[in-house]
């Protein structure tokens, strides 16, 4: 129970100190370029980052999306920094970012 209490602490820190450090949330939706990705079970990524800008938003989402399949892709492993951010954006097309934390609707009734 302990280890919980101090885990909602740490969130609430962390929204606190980005909210005096003006970061906001954005949903940022990403789409794969590369034909093989995108016919496979590469779906459109929908990522919610804190940034300061929009297009920080966009930068922070391509360098996490690619982090997160450096493995399944080979693509991105082994790069770091500026090489990670240009690979990330020659695989990746950003479709659309919204301001605020959003969250896809999966139903049949739409």
């Amino acid at each position: 129970m302990r280890a919980l209490i101090e885990t909602f602490r740490t969130i609430r820190a962390r929204h606190r100190a980005a909210r005096r450090a003006g970061l906001r949330s954005y949903t940022v939706v990403l789409d794969w370029v590369i034909k093989e990705y995108s016919d496979h079970d590469y779906a459109p990524e929908i990522v919610t980052v804190r940034a300061s800008s929009p297009l920080a938003a966009e930068m922070n989402a391509l360098l996490d999306t690619a982090r997160g399949h450096a493995k399944r892709t080979g693509q991105f492993e082994g790069l770091e920094g500026r090489a990670l951010l240009l690979a990330a954006s020659n695989h990746l097309t950003v479709v659309a970012t919204f301001d605020g934390a959003h969250s896809p609707v999966h139903s049949d009734h739409f």
